[in-house]
């Protein structure tokens, strides 16, 4: 048997372990499918002679200058080669010609890999400590420049280093701590990677506040809507608001709403977070007053006229009323003579002599003011105001009652409004029924819907002074309910001229009742068979036997609606 020759490296390994929680890793050579050596250049290299194929009964090599050959370190990253003078062929022993050179190829390799992590189609926001995503698989890559990746390992929320193998779920909603490395095929370990991250699955809260003038939902040109919202974990990105049925916007600062007509609009808002998770819409309705409030002024106390010109007495006192259309007064203030201006209480005494003039100035709760004279000389003599309004009353013709300050009707009654006035006269009156349109009174109107309605009415004289009343009326156009109950269960049906009616003992009594949803009951009459209607005032009995009952009831409530209903029933 021939005897082998054969070159060996030994390696003396060693281990690395990485920081923290790290697992170790062997300093090693590697041989992949391919044949190729990779060394980690770290590794001290020993080489020996062997006439084994396997290594054996060989001894290692100290070389010329062991210092440098025993061990010794390979050079270069990357390639590297180990080579002896010239070819020999293995059957004849002679050099093989042309001459050629025996390489041993080598890889060193000190490079650590590097691991890449991507969070899939989650919608990320990175901060400087923590990212912010919603829930997601992460997934991990590496790459090596030489030997190539051995493992991945990662550890999750302080627990052991493990393999990676897939993508790590993260889907609560919590803050996770993800550590992480790769290991090259040679033991040279990346420096661990650890990321913080924080799972937002919960949209913001967005909150509204008006800013200047509010009163309840009241608000004025000068009023501002300011939106604000919180995120706990990716934090806001945007706030959006409509108004009305309007155009979207993007909330960049306090909404001004001056150029809004004047009444009741809407505002939707949402926001949205630096992940997209977004917040179901809010609302919120304000009514826009853009109106000052109304002055009127009245004389009360003694006055008199002569040559055409009226006087008053010292007990003569000056009334201011303020009447608002939404938000309500707030205060009366008024000066005497371009004096100073006072806060109005009540009534007060008109005692100074001379030119008299009276200005007003009106405030409402949303700060809409009006600034007037209301009430003025001539001549140094006071004219004859008039500032009360007609007096207004009504009538109603057809089905009708009334209970305590409740008009009961029907969509037959009709509403007669009527005005009169002792100083300046009549005008008109105009009405409105509930928030429908304010129609001038012409001649008696009707109300056909169902239920509770407000009938408004303003009456003025000739000189635009106005008064208000409302009628509280419920229209009801239906009958009664009609009720009946038998004092037997039928437990058996008879065919009679092809309809099925129920079976009873000649003993049994019948109950009637009935209710009404507005006006309320006023009378229940019945009809057996073809007998005369007669009023229901106890139980009907006496049934004859075999005989077919057919029992017309009739109800009627108290503004004369009618229900009626057949009670079919054999007795046996």
């Amino acid at each position: 048997m021939k005897k082998l020759l054969s070159l060996s490296l030994i390696t003396c390994f060693c281990f690395t372990l990485l920081a923290q929680e790290g697992l170790n890793h062997e300093k090693k050579i590697y041989k992949n499918d391919e044949g190729k050596v990779y060394v980690n250049k770290a590794l001290p290299l020993y080489l020996s002679i062997s006439t084994s194929p396997d290594g054996s009964n060989g001894e290692v090599l100290d070389g010329k200058e062991p210092e440098y050959s025993s061990p010794m370190y390979l050079d270069s990253e990357g390639y590297n080669t180990i080579r002896t003078p010239w070819k020999v062929d293995p059957e004849t022993k002679k050099v093989v010609y042309p001459k050629e050179e025996v390489i041993f190829e080598l890889y060193a390799d000190s490079k650590s890999p590097a691991t890449k992590i991507s969070y899939g189609d989650a919608k990320l926001a990175e901060g400087d400590e923590k990212t912010a995503l919603t829930a997601t698989d992460i997934k991990l890559t590496a790459s090596d420049e030489i030997s190539g990746i051995d493992a991945i390992y990662y550890s999750l929320d302080g627990a052991s280093f493990q393999k990676y193998t897939g993508p790590i779920p993260v889907k609560e909603e919590k803050a996770y701590v993800l550590k992480y490395y790769a290991v090259d095929n040679v033991g040279n370990a990346e420096e661990m990677k650890s990321v913080t991250m924080l799972i937002d699955n919960s949209a913001p809260s967005s909150t509204l506040n008006v800013e200047g003038d509010l009163s309840e939902n009241v608000v004025s040109i000068r009023s501002t809507i300011n939106l604000e919202a919180s995120d706990n974990a990716s934090g806001v990105s945007k706030i959006f608001y409509t108004i009305d049925e309007g155009r979207t916007y993007e909330y960049t600062s306090p909404v001004s709403i001056a150029s809004l007509s004047e009444g009741e609009h809407t505002i939707t808002y949402f926001a949205v977070d630096k992940v997209d998770n977004n917040e179901e819409k809010k609302t919120y309705t304000f009514y826009l007053d853009k109106s000052p409030p109304r002055v009127i002024d009245e004389i009360i106390g003694n006055t008199f006229i002569a040559n055409g010109k009226e006087y008053y007495s010292g007990r003569t006192k000056l009334k201011l009323v303020a009447m608002d259309n939404k938000a309500g007064v707030k205060e009366i203030l008024y000066s005497i003579n371009g004096g100073e201006f006072k806060l109005y209480e009540a009534p007060f005494y008109l005692t100074e002599a001379g030119n008299l003039n009276v200005e007003v100035l009106a405030t409402d709760k949303v700060n809409n003011r009006v600034r007037s004279k209301e009430f003025s000389d001539k001549n140094n003599l006071l004219n004859y105001v008039d500032l009360s309004g007609p007096s207004l009353s009504y009538n109603v013709a057809g089905p009708s009652f009334t209970l305590k300050d409740t008009v009961y009707i029907t969509k037959e009654t009709a509403i007669s409004l009527r005005g009169t006035d002792k100083d300046s006269g009549f005008k008109e009156i105009d009405y409105q029924v509930d928030d429908g349109t304010v129609e001038t009174y012409s001649e008696p109107f009707k109300i056909e819907s169902e239920g509770l309605h407000i009938v408004t009415y303003n009456g003025y004289d000739n000189l635009s002074n106005s008064s208000t009343e409302s009628i509280l009326c419920i229209v009801d156009n239906s009958g009664p309910v009609v009720y009946n109950r038998f004092s037997i269960d039928s437990n058996k049906s008879k065919m009679i001229d092809g309809e099925s009616v129920d079976v009873y003992p000649p003993h049994v009594l019948l109950f009637l009742s009935s209710t009404d949803g507005h006006a309320g009951l006023d009378k229940i009459s019945y009809q057996v068979n073809d007998g005369a209607m007669l009023p229901y005032r106890s139980l009907i009995e006496n049934f004859r036997k075999d005989t077919l009952y057919e029992i017309n009831v009739l109800v009627v409530d108290k503004l004369g609606n009618e229900n009626q209903q057949k009670i079919r029933f054999y007795i046996e």
